[in-house]
């Protein structure tokens, strides 16, 4: 039952995907539509993880086959195609300007399909082409439609809730690298573990930058009132930014004459700096309030405060710098996490 838990969201997924499915085969077989599996392809395909990319799958899926469909019924009509030679230069026809127009904007990929099977299906079947295109075009709409409703209603994935979990991998992420970056300051070689850290955050952070996308396409199409995403992503960004700064420093170990006066505030920085981030990622997750900021400030303080007399050495000099960055843009995180909790507390009182 634990691992159940653990896999709830894709098992939810699994369902959504099996609902559209069984609900436009039903519908089609009630309108008696002759070619009802694409009604169940396009059900199942449009059903994506959240509201966001099932809406974009819907859209894209339904743009694709009008242009495929009246494109392949065009050229169908206008080059007979009675023979072997003739079908193959009508699909090339037919064929050629779709897959280009595919290959520059993904949002058509499906259009050189719709032709191809139209062309092929219509050389011998008795609808004719142009009435094989409006009733693939029927059916394609309907599965679109069943699909985006089970997306909407049918144990429903928000892309905000995805984003939270995306944010808090990250988050977690940029804490354990955060720690390695302070030992190699002192001395340790943490390069290995830091090269795995940092491919680890750029995964995460590509899977944020994602589902911000699907969040703000369910805003900008009014299939969510939930926060604006963006500002989440472009802070944790500048985030990674500041410890990509501390790294370039920790490149080599600060020198030995510097260590002992500084050993103990780099230490509580780590040690209160990795709380700090692991907590504020679960707020995120859990859309809960974020914690407080107090206690990795104060040990931040205390590292400037110890960073202050040395003067002279650029890398300290970068280090500051990237330390104040820093500083700011966790309490700018502080502030979006504020939002993201406050607007979850809204919709619950409503």
């Amino acid at each position: 039952m634990r691992i159940l838990f653990r896999r709830r969201a894709e098992l939810r997924h699994g369902l959504r995907i099996a609902a559209a499915g069984l609900f436009s085969f039903a519908l089609a077989s009630v309108l008696a539509l002759p070619q009802s599996y694409w009604a169940v392809f396009t059900a199942v395909l449009v059903v994506q993880g959240s509201v966001g990319s099932s809406w974009k799958a819907s859209i894209d899926r339904l743009l694709g086959t009008l242009l495929g469909a009246v494109y392949g019924a065009a050229i169908a009509t206008v080059v007979p195609h009675g023979n072997v030679l003739m079908l193959g230069l009508a699909l090339a026809i037919s064929l050629t300007p779709l897959a280009l127009l595919a290959a520059f904007n993904a949002s058509y990929r499906v259009a050189p399909m719709t032709a191809v099977i139209l062309l092929l299906g219509s050389s011998s079947s008795a609808e004719g082409p142009f009435l094989a295109a409006a009733l693939r075009t029927v059916e394609v709409s309907l599965g679109g439609f069943v699909g985006m409703a089970v997306s909407l209603f049918v144990l429903p994935a928000r892309a905000h809730a995805l984003m939270g979990d995306a944010a808090n991998r990250v988050l977690q992420r940029l804490a354990e690298l955060l720690s390695d970056l302070v030992d190699c300051l002192l001395g340790e070689d943490r390069g290995a573990a830091i090269a795995v850290h940092q491919d680890a955050i750029r995964v995460a952070q590509t899977a944020l930058e994602s589902v911000t996308d699907e969040a703000a396409r369910e805003r900008r199409n009014y299939l969510s009132e939930d926060t604006d995403p963006e500002p989440v992503t472009r802070t944790l960004r500048r985030v990674r930014h500041d410890l990509v700064l501390i790294g370039r420093v920790a490149a080599e170990p600060l020198p030995l004459e510097l260590r002992p006066q500084l050993t103990g505030a780099l230490e509580q920085f780590a040690a209160q700096g990795r709380h700090f981030l692991r907590d504020i990622g679960l707020a995120f997750a859990q859309r809960g309030a974020p914690p407080s900021e107090v206690p990795f400030q104060s040990a931040l303080h205390g590292l400037m405060g110890g960073l202050e007399p040395i003067r002279g050495d650029e890398r300290v000099v970068a280090l500051r710098f990237a330390l104040e960055q820093l500083e700011q843009n966790l309490t700018d995180l502080v502030r979006r996490a504020e939002e993201f909790s406050r607007q979850r507390t809204v919709r619950v009182e409503d």
